[in-house]
C-alpha cells in the first residue's frame, strides 16, 4: 500500500465515521486527504471500494495489534482480553463517537459483506490455534475446536447489540470469557 493510499483511506475513515456511508462523496473524501477528485477517482472507482479498502486496512490494523500482544501472552484468557480490548470495546467505541452510527454499521455490512466473511474466517483460525494450544493434548473434549473459535469469534462481536453502554459490553464480553473458560476447563461437564 502506498503513501498515498493510507492517506487516502485515512481520511475515508474520519469522514465515513463523521458522515456516514451513505452521506459521504468522493469529493469529502478528496477534501479531507488533500488531493484532487482525479487522484481519488485513479486510485478508487468509487465511494464502495474506498470503503471496502478502508475496512481491509482497519482490519488489517486491529489483526496485526492482536498477533503482537498474543505473541507476548501464554494464557488464553489474557488473549480474549486482547481481542475483546483491540476488537469489539474499541469499535464499539468508533462507533459510539460517530454521529451516523447506524449508517456506518449499515453501509458497512452492506458493502464490505465479502471482507467481513473472509475477516471471519482469519479470526476463527486465529481463535481456533488460541484454543487448541490450550487444551490438553489427551484431554477428552464434547466441543469441536472450529464450533467453539467460530461461537467465541461471533458471540464477541455480536455482544455489543443492545449493549447499553460500555460497561454492559465489557461485562457481557467477560462472561463470555468466563464461561470458555469453564467448558475448557470442565470438557466432560
Amino acid at each position: 500500500m502506498t503513501e498515498r493510499d493510507v492517506l487516502i483511506l485515512n481520511a475515508a475513515e474520519a469522514v465515513f465515521s463523521r458522515y456516514g456511508v451513505s452521506k459521504t462523496t468522493m469529493h469529502d473524501i478528496a477534501v479531507a486527504a488533500g488531493v484532487s477528485r482525479q487522484t481519488l477517482y485513479n486510485a478508487y472507482p468509487n465511494k464502495k471500494e474506498i470503503l471496502r479498502a478502508t475496512f481491509r486496512m482497519g482490519a488489517a490494523k486491529i489483526m496485526a495489534a492482536v498477533e503482537e500482544k498474543w505473541d507476548q501472552q501464554q494464557h488464553l484468557a489474557e488473549k480474549l482480553d486482547t481481542f475483546f480490548e483491540l476488537g469489539p470495546l474499541a469499535l464499539y467505541d468508533v462507533i459510539q463517537s460517530s454521529p451516523e452510527a447506524a449508517d456506518l454499521i449499515d453501509g458497512i455490512n452492506t458493502i464490505a459483506h465479502d471482507e467481513l466473511i473472509e475477516l471471519s474466517k482469519i479470526w476463527i483460525k486465529m481463535f481456533e490455534a488460541a484454543i487448541s494450544a490450550h487444551i490438553p493434548p489427551d484431554s477428552p473434549s464434547r466441543f469441536n475446536i472450529n464450533e467453539l473459535a467460530d461461537f467465541v469469534y461471533f458471540s464477541s462481536l455480536n455482544a455489543k447489540y443492545y449493549a447499553a453502554n460500555r460497561h454492559v459490553l465489557s461485562s457481557r464480553l467477560q462472561i463470555l470469557k468466563a464461561s470458555v473458560l469453564s467448558m475448557l476447563e470442565n470438557p466432560a461437564v
